[in-house]
């Protein structure tokens, strides 16, 4: 498959945003590229050209712009058949479908985005005069990102009057680099304060050498101890998988729950792991 930019705004965070001609990813349309792709791909004797793909970007909630891209693709399908004769069989769509990291987000239905979406895809081929393509899509973080809550303890909390308070945590931009790359929204819970009010505001500061070490800003959240638990909810997407050892600090371990049952899936990494490969 060729990746193709169809030129689409996402509507989301600029560092997300991948479907636009101004993009690292894919062969882009408005220069002409992606149809010189597709013809040497033709031309070349061990090459099968299969279908498209395309993705506009992560967290949207908005169904106009997958709408958009769809069609963009389908005429882009039609321009490779009349100019080619080559049939494109088949189109991946992407992902990039919002989920609720925040109570105000509102994420849509699995079944909204593509009723819409399969029927852009179905009446835009009529209309273009192509057989319809199979249609793939990357679900991704919709799947996986409700499923995870990271754990930290808390430690010092740091009030600078008419500034702002600062709740220490045992981890941060090492294991979820998110809020100080592109200020990502979640809520957080006292999870052993879970049923009382959210009735303090704090930021959330991880233990690296750096002051954009953020989980949080201005985070409402139930009155913080030192040693309270809390929990940031959504992280079941994008964290582990961007953690790192900055500061030489070791990776937390991962831990699923069912029905009650706990089992570790990822250990807890060891200062001996950190070294393991030092000379």
């Amino acid at each position: 498959m060729f990746r193709i930019k169809p030129g689409i705004d996402a509507h989301t965070h600029s560092f997300i945003r991948t479907g636009q001609i101004d993009s690292k990813f894919g062969l882009a349309l408005e220069t002409g590229e992606a149809m010189e792709g597709v013809r040497e791909a033709l031309r070349l004797e061990h090459i099968n050209l299969c279908g498209l793909h395309c993705h506009i970007g992560s967290q949207i909630f908005d169904i106009d712009p997958f709408e958009l891209a769809a069609k963009v693709m389908i005429e882009f399908i039609a321009e490779i058949k009349k100019e080619t004769g080559f049939a494109v069989k088949e189109l991946n769509l992407g992902g990039g479908f919002g989920i609720k990291y925040r109570t105000k987000d509102r994420p849509e239905a699995y079944r909204a985005y593509m009723g819409r979406v399969a029927k852009a895809v179905k009446e835009h081929s009529a209309f273009c005069g192509v057989e319809m393509p199979d249609i793939l899509i990357e679900p991704g973080r919709s799947i996986a990102g409700t499923a995870g809550i990271t754990l930290y303890t808390v430690g010092a909390i740091k009030n600078i009057p008419n500034v702002r308070t600062y709740a220490s945590i045992d981890g941060g931009m090492d294991d979820n680099p998110r809020y100080i790359l592109y200020q990502s929204d979640y809520e957080v819970v006292c999870a052993n304060k879970a049923d009382k009010p959210k009735d303090m505001t704090v930021t959330i500061a991880g233990k690296c050498c750096e002051s954009g070490d953020l989980i949080q800003e201005n985070a409402p959240v139930q009155e913080l101890k030192p040693g309270d638990i809390l929990a940031v909810l959504s992280t079941g997407a994008y964290n582990y998988s961007m953690s790192s050892n900055y500061n030489r600090i070791p990776r937390p371990p991962v831990v699923m729950v069912k029905d009650g049952k706990a089992r570790v899936v990822v250990k807890r990494e060891t200062y001996d792991d950190l070294i393991r490969n030092d000379l």
